[in-house]
């Protein structure tokens, strides 16, 4: 009796876990996400300014917020997603190098009402690339390179995985890949790992 019990609750155990949940709210969600970055650049890199002092493949924190709406398998919202800066010095400059990016991102979600549910999502926008650079020597010469500062169009792909905690609330965790354009003869992208929340009104 012991073990048909042991085994009576390990199979509901799984069913549980395997089978849809009650079923989740679909409409208008708030989502919390904080993750690491990292930028990459590549191309005529000697044409942007920046001094080996500065190294924009560090992993840096980002932060994102997002209003969107759920329905069954889909999700659609906007995101603003902020970057720290990475700052490096040599003898003669002080540079710091930041992004943020405005998104368009839609998801699709494989298993909507289940307990667990792997996803995939892409995005289109915009990514403001901002390069600035300090003369030591002359700390009022700003920008001392030119207008390092675009506003470039971003796509990005990615995957990942939300687990429900409650028919509202949901804790998502996954990857994704930018590609934000050039900075003068240079292409920036970035890849990033991060972990967030979601709340369905």
């Amino acid at each position: 009796m012991k073990k048909f019990l042991m085994t009576a609750s390990a199979v509901a155990m799984i069913a549980a876990f395997s089978t849809p949940a009650q079923a989740e709210c679909d409409g208008w969600y708030a989502a919390l996400r904080g993750g690491m970055v990292k930028h990459d650049m590549s191309g005529d890199t000697g044409k942007t300014g920046m001094t080996d002092a500065i190294k924009i493949d560090d992993d840096l924190l980002m932060i994102s917020g997002a209003l969107g709406y759920r329905y069954q398998h889909w999700r659609g919202e906007f995101e603003f997603v902020w970057r720290d800066y990475v700052e490096g010095d040599d003898q003669y400059t002080t540079e710091k190098f930041k992004t943020y990016s405005y998104m368009l991102n839609v998801y699709y979600d494989l298993l909507p009402y289940n307990w667990w549910t792997p996803y995939v999502n892409a995005g289109i926008g915009l990514t403001q690339l901002k390069f600035t650079s300090f003369d030591k020597s002359n700390p009022a010469a700003t920008n001392m390179y030119g207008n390092l500062d675009p506003l470039n169009f971003t796509w990005s792909v990615g995957a990942g995985l939300s687990l429900k905690v409650t028919n509202r609330f949901n804790v998502d965790a996954g990857y994704r890949y930018y590609d934000m354009g050039g900075i003068r003869a240079a292409d920036i992208d970035a890849q990033e790992i991060y972990a967030g929340v979601r709340y369905v009104f």
